[in-house]
């Protein structure tokens, strides 16, 4: 439980970070510190127990603002993703445990004056099978029932700019074997250093010396990542906005006139500027309270893409008879017989669709009541043209899509690329949902390299480069974070307009991470797999002998 408490305390609302490289020692040392002679069976059990004890303690705090949605959902998801700690926790209980914790085989090597000939070597075999282990199921985390991949372990390090640029090679999963990898060898450097100022016999810890020259060695790379120089690019003047619409208003149809007045405030004045010149103005999810193809919405559109020359990219739903209806990113200029449009493939379950709903008559009852009609959705990846202030694509990303690297790399083309997300975090109240979500975003732009947009009704609206910064590294007069924020007390219910630059590479390099997407987390999760199964060989043939 300790290790969950202190796990929460390295994200959002929280940013303790720092912590994350020694969150997981409280829950391996009880997970190894078991007694010699129970059997493997009530090993995996105890391991299990501690590691779901460990992940629902986290996930309970981590994800409490769920209970903005429903009461049931900040318990049963929490309750459902702690299996992903307690598999690992059986793992590290068994296979991932060191031999030299059984205290009779250590006396025993110790009046030997050997330690298993090399403990070294023994803790590197169980820190790499256990970061193998917890990264293949972060990956599947990600994919499992649509998937969840919401702040893995690499994600807690966020506000570490160089030591998580590793992650255009390995992916943010990727990261998280580092972290316990790590974990594990400082945990059984603790334990061994203890037994040798026991009995007065200090050794030497290659293994200690792998793990600081693997840190040291992102850390260089980070370095170089952050330090390049600045590259040929396309510089956009963009306009961002953030509604703020609460959500009992946005589909009430009595606002809608509200609602259509605030974009035309929030966008016209810096449009009709004397020396305005934006060439991209962005708008949030679902921006609007009507469909693109409705009357009223399409004169209100054509209204202000005739005030200026401008490109506008906004979140709106698509009403298309005999169909579906579709969550979709909108591109015009000019008016919207131009319109080019993204219709979101990866849906939410039970926030824009329920599973099964037509074959189970008690989720049909909890659809009507919870949101009615499904989304259909969207089929095609593909990046939508630009041509202001010249030609470059967008990569579409609505709400929830940007926390999923697997989906984001799909768009990837080899010319200049902005990804754009809009999204709408009202439904998470005044709570951490909104800092977390852009948390797990930002890590898109260094796996891709690509720079990004953020466009919120209620939430974060920034801009990030491709490192992942929130800042303008290339500006001649530094400023502060290039963000639409709350106050002190991370209020996210803003209404606001960020006029901003954005440089988009001209000539982007496509990342090992684009190319071959989570590999590194499966063929590593694969590894741990076959780990367990010659394990349960090898105990197989013994019985039968």
């Amino acid at each position: 439980m300790l290790s969950g408490i202190i796990l929460s305390l390295c994200y959002p609302q929280f940013n303790l970070g720092e912590l994350i490289w020694i969150s997981l020692i409280p829950l391996i040392s009880a997970i190894w510190f078991g007694s010699a002679k129970t059997s493997y069976k009530k090993r995996a059990l105890r391991g299990a127990t501690l590691g779901y004890a460990a992940g629902l303690t986290f996930f309970l705090i981590n994800l409490s603002w769920l209970h903005h949605i429903h009461l049931a959902a900040c318990t049963l998801l929490p309750a459902f993703l702690a299996l992903y700690f307690a598999i690992w926790g059986a793992f590290a209980a068994t296979i991932g445990r060191p031999s030299f914790f059984d205290s009779k085989a250590v006396d025993a090597s110790l009046k030997s004056k050997r330690l298993f000939s090399n403990p070294s070597i023994e803790s590197l075999r169980c820190a790499f099978l256990n970061g193998s282990a917890w990264c293949g199921l972060e990956w599947l985390r990600g994919w499992l029932f649509t998937g969840f991949p919401w702040n893995g372990l690499g994600v807690g390090l966020k506000n570490d700019l160089v030591m998580i640029q590793i992650v255009d090679l390995i992916g943010v999963t990727g990261l998280s074997f580092v972290i316990v990898f790590c974990s594990s060898i400082f945990t059984s450097l603790i334990f061994r250093i203890a037994r040798e100022i026991k009995t007065s016999r200090l050794k030497a810890h290659p293994d200690f010396a792998v793990g600081i020259i693997l840190i040291v060695s992102i850390f260089i790379y980070g370095t170089n990542s952050l330090t390049k120089e600045k590259e040929d690019h396309i510089e956009v003047s963009v306009l961002l906005v953030q509604g703020g619409i609460d959500q009992t208003e946005k589909w009430d149809a009595n606002s809608a006139q509200k609602i259509y007045k605030r974009y035309w405030d929030l966008t016209t004045p810096y449009l009709t500027l004397e020396k305005a010149d934006f060439d991209l103005v962005v708008w949030p999810e679902s921006s609007l309270p009507y469909s693109l193809h409705d009357k009223e919405t399409q004169t209100y559109l054509n209204n202000i893409l005739s005030v200026n020359d401008f490109e506008l990219v906004l979140g709106l739903n698509e009403n298309i008879p005999q169909e579906g209806i579709y969550n979709s990113i909108v591109v015009l200029r000019k008016n919207t017989s131009t319109a080019k449009t993204y219709r979101k493939i990866h849906l939410v379950p039970f926030g824009e669709y329920v599973p099964l709903r037509s074959a189970l008559p008690f989720l049909e009852k909890l659809a009507s009541s919870a949101i009615g009609v499904d989304f259909t959705p969207g089929k095609k990846a593909v990046p939508i043209k630009m041509s202001l202030p010249e030609h470059y694509s967008v990569i579409p990303l609505v709400c929830f899509e940007d926390t999923f690297g697997n989906l984001a790399r799909k768009f990837i083309k080899n010319e200049p690329q902005l990804i754009v997300n809009v999204t709408n975090d009202g439904w998470f109240g005044k709570s951490a949902a909104s800092e977390q979500h852009l948390a797990n975003a930002m890590f898109r732009c260094i796996e891709l390299r690509r720079p990004m947009i953020r466009s919120a009704n209620t939430g974060i609206s920034c801009i990030i480069d491709s490192t992942g910064n929130l800042h303008d590294r290339w500006a001649s007069t530094p400023g502060g974070k290039r963000m639409i924020y709350g106050d002190t007390k991370k209020n996210t219910f803003i209404t606001a307009s960020l006029p901003e630059l954005i440089r988009i590479p001209r000539n982007p390099k496509q990342t090992l991470y684009a190319r071959m997407g989570d590999s590194f987390s499966i063929i590593l999760g694969a590894i741990s797999l076959i780990a367990v199964m010659a394990h349960i060989f090898r105990k197989l043939i013994r019985f039968r002998k």
